[in-house]
């Protein structure tokens, strides 16, 4: 299923890959209305879209070696998760997918309970680290709605940059997509520059102290 996937850590979040056995799980975010909100449809899926919606972030594992969706854990709870996905260099247009191997998407989605506690800026720290030392990509980017100030924020905090604000017509478009959307992006460089500015070893080594979470 994943191609080299890795159990990623933080102080206190442990990263596992996504598999099938998370599926009730990623269900509670799906069908949270205040994680959905700024999200696909703006409201919570149906049984049929997160089913499709799981199995799109399993798939993100089958592409790039190394990238894929991981569930993360504090202790024996689920917080949510975060994703690396594959970055399609040919969307829109006619063809098979082809795909930028030195390129991800980059998102995230976690349980209310668990947000404004530093969790969403400390798994989004992780996974950039992982793009860029583990895996050599050279740039990761992600969007949000432009009324998505929480996903903004910890975009920035995290090091990426707002690059453009888009306008994108949906058949069915969600409360605020009227003011647009924005991609953040950082480059391996921009991210190599912001450890060395502040004298940072980029890998994460303490100690994993909390159990496993799926």
């Amino acid at each position: 299923m994943t191609l080299s996937q890795e159990t990623l850590r933080t102080a206190r979040l442990e990263l596992r890959p996504l598999g099938p056995d998370h599926e009730e799980l990623t269900r509670q975010l799906d069908f949270d209305p205040d994680v959905m909100k700024y999200v696909l449809f703006g409201r919570p899926l149906t049984l049929e879209e997160s089913i499709e919606t799981h199995k799109w972030l399993l798939n993100a594992a089958t592409i790039v070696p190394g990238l894929g969706c991981w569930a993360g854990y504090v202790s024996d709870d689920f917080v949510g998760w975060w994703v690396l996905a594959p970055s399609q260099s040919n969307a829109g247009q006619d063809g098979p997918p082809q795909y930028n191997k030195e390129r991800a998407e980059f998102g995230w989605r976690l349980l209310p309970k668990f947000w404004r506690k530093g969790y969403a800026k400390e798994g989004s720290l992780e996974l950039l680290r992982h793009a860029f030392q583990d895996l050599g990509l050279k740039e990761v980017g992600g969007d949000t709605m432009s009324v998505n100030a929480g996903s903004q924020a910890t975009m920035a905090s995290s090091g990426m940059k707002k690059v453009r604000t888009y306008y994108t017509k949906y058949d069915n478009p969600p409360p605020g997509i009227e003011d647009g959307e924005v991609e953040y992006v950082i480059t391996k460089d921009e991210w190599k520059a912001q450890h060395d500015n502040h004298n940072e070893t980029p890998r994460h080594t303490q100690p994993l102290v909390q159990s496993m979470r799926a």
